[in-house]
């Protein structure tokens, strides 16, 4: 294709890092492109392009989005690729003038085995750039999937190791950040510790075990002493990692993905794509733009207070926060959090990998939304919803009932 390519990605962490790889890709092989960062695939987002399209019968590309909402693409004539890692609706790689990558046709769960990112890289090694595997990595910690990494998330991991693109250490997860021992563990929400999320006491329990709170790398001594005093609020594996060393400007891949999340949840998307790209002054924004949404995302974590229904809990959260909370809160039940929009309510729905070895699929409870006039979907562990706010409750009953159902249901299959 010569003319210029539409680039459509999303906001999150895997969808910045799918569009950066594909970015790349571009520049690389001398194509002429545009890139939107688009928070969902809507029908009103798709009749937009649909307009662009009119006037010049371009090639789109969607990242981390598309497979859901293919019948709209289909009917709007779009000659598009498809490069996402969510439920296909139509399970087939060529359908009109559309051509899909997708891992579930090929018998891959692209809820753990592989996101967007991943997808985009193998796309992008056809050419052999074989570089762009740190980008994949950190999309795929993006999307939690890696703990552990595996199947394809393994292959691309070994392969970026095995062309010395990347490396993995075992170490503290507060050694993740490029900042002082205090503001990482003060700010940090994986794992997120209540009784140390204020500055002063922290500062207090580091200056107890006799560890300076303005060292950026602790001795092994200091390591072995903090570990064994955060054993009282936490599992070691909460906070024992595998970091995951990068050839970036941000060299460590957990950091980058969170620099990345910060920036999506603030609207600063092209800056987020900047990082990816390792431009300075973007590194240098995103850098200050996440120290604030820490900051505010921790003070909204000490005021939620879910609401419990039979099989979940819920919330009202701010925008942009109510994903990562859900995810945080997530112990016995699902967590559900949402925000209003005018006369819509946007909710994001989280689950953990037990709950989902029990039979829970919130991709399919999400779906329910098309009911109340809206619409829904994404993974067994994490999904969406968009609805109008007067079927809320209603939309809340029938998802309690639905994930009752899908618990019981593999409960009773085991007997």
């Amino acid at each position: 294709y010569d003319g210029v390519i539409r680039v459509i990605t999303h906001y999150d962490p895997d969808g910045l890092t799918s569009g950066a790889i594909m970015v790349k890709t571009l520049l690389r092989i001398n194509k002429k492109f545009h890139l939107t960062i688009a928070e969902h695939l809507s029908k009103e987002i798709i009749d937009e392009l649909t307009k662009e399209k009119q006037y010049n019968d371009a090639l789109f590309i969607f990242c981390d989005m598309g497979s859901g909402q293919i019948e709209h693409l289909i009917n709007n004539d779009f000659n598009a690729i498809i490069l996402d890692h969510h439920q296909p609706n139509v399970k087939e790689i060529e359908v009109n003038r559309i051509l899909q990558l997708n891992p579930h046709i090929f018998g891959i769960d692209g809820a753990r085995e592989v996101s967007a990112s991943g997808v985009c890289y193998m796309v992008a090694r056809e050419f052999g750039f074989y570089d762009l595997c740190v980008l994949a990595i950190t999309g795929a910690i993006g999307d939690m999937q890696h703990k552990p990494f595996t199947g394809l998330n393994r292959f691309i991991l070994n392969e970026g190791r095995e062309y010395r693109y990347l490396s993995i250490i075992k170490d503290l997860i507060y050694h993740c950040y490029d900042m002082p021992i205090w503001e990482s563990m003060t700010y940090s929400t994986n794992p997120y510790i209540k009784e140390l999320s204020d500055k002063e006491a922290c500062l207090k329990f580091l200056k107890n075990l006799k560890i300076n709170p303005n060292k950026k790398e602790l001795t092994h001594e200091e390591k072995q002493k903090l570990t064994s005093a955060l054993i009282f609020y936490r599992k070691p594996e909460d906070f024992i990692v595998d970091r995951h060393i990068i050839k970036h400007k941000i060299n460590d891949a957990y950091y980058l993905s969170e620099l990345l999340n910060a920036c999506g949840r603030r609207g600063l998307t092209s800056v987020g794509i900047g990082v990816a790209l390792e431009d300075d002054e973007c590194i240098k924004i995103a850098k200050e733009t996440f120290m604030e949404y820490k900051k505010e995302l921790i003070e909204e974590l000490k005021k939620v207070e879910p609401k419990r229904m039979k099989n979940i809990e819920y919330f009202e959260g701010k925008k942009g926060m109510v994903g990562i909370i859900a995810s945080i809160l997530v112990k016995d039940k699902p967590v559900l959090g949402y925000h209003e929009e005018g006369e819509k309510v946007k909710v994001s729905s989280r689950g953990n990998k037990d709950l989902v070895d029990g039979g829970l699929n919130l991709g399919r409870v999400m779906e329910v939304a098309k009911e109340f006039g809206g619409e829904g979907g994404g993974h067994d562990v994490a999904a969406g919803a968009s609805l109008p706010k007067v079927h809320l409750e209603e939309f809340l009953k029938k998802v309690d009932e639905m994930v009752g159902e899908q618990l019981k249901s593999k409960v009773l299959n085991s007997l």
